[in-house]
């Protein structure tokens, strides 16, 4: 996700609205219409714990952004330059079009950011052009995959998977692209999760 501090900070005044519709469903309901009162308090109710708890997940994503973010726990970390990048988002697209677990977990930009893209890997998540991932520590008949050409440049696919609401998983696919003059902190970071979701 990018950018969680903004996104809990969204979230916690989201839910502070929806505790102002609760209070006002309660009023409407003692003084104007029972309906609309219950309407608006359940409304109210919805928003405010909806928001809250996707607040809280922020909140705890944006500890790990701001660790990672200031050196903390991380394991490798690259430049991807602009080329290298354009060239992945070509490469991503047709992977993600294989299967659908293959689809990139990374919400990639439309337009390639001039002065390239960091990557930042650390020991539980890591941040590719600002978007902050929690990396799974075993995913069942999953593992953690080094993709060398025809991919250029060269990508790590790490799992990824997420409870369905209506049972079962959406699998997804979180795909690093690591250039010729990273490939070391690339493997660095390979044999680090491979050694911990790979085998």
């Amino acid at each position: 996700m990018r950018n969680p501090p903004r996104k809990a900070l969204i979230f916690f005044c989201l839910s502070l609205i929806g505790v102002g519709l609760l209070l006002a469903g309660i009023a409407a309901f003692e003084r104007i219409d029972e309906t609309l009162g219950t309407i608006v308090g359940i409304l109210g109710l919805t928003v405010a714990v909806v928001c809250l708890f996707l607040c809280l997940w922020m909140l705890v994503s944006s500890i790990g952004y701001s660790r990672l973010m200031a050196g903390k726990g991380v394991i490798a970390r690259w430049h991807v330059s602009a080329a290298d990048w354009d060239r992945f988002r070509a490469f991503d697209t047709i992977r993600a079009a294989e299967q659908l677990w293959l689809r990139n977990d990374i919400r990639i930009r439309k337009q390639t950011p001039p002065q390239g893209v960091d990557v930042i890997v650390g020991r539980h998540s890591l941040i590719v052009d600002g978007s902050y991932h929690h990396v799974s520590e075993k995913i069942s008949g999953r593992r953690i995959n080094w993709i060398n050409a025809p991919a250029d440049p060269e990508c790590i696919e790490f799992p990824k998977s997420y409870p369905h609401s209506k049972g079962g998983s959406i699998d997804l696919t979180l795909r690093v692209p690591v250039p010729a003059s990273a490939r070391a902190e690339g493997v660095k970071a390979f044999e680090f999760y491979f050694s911990k979701i790979g085998k």
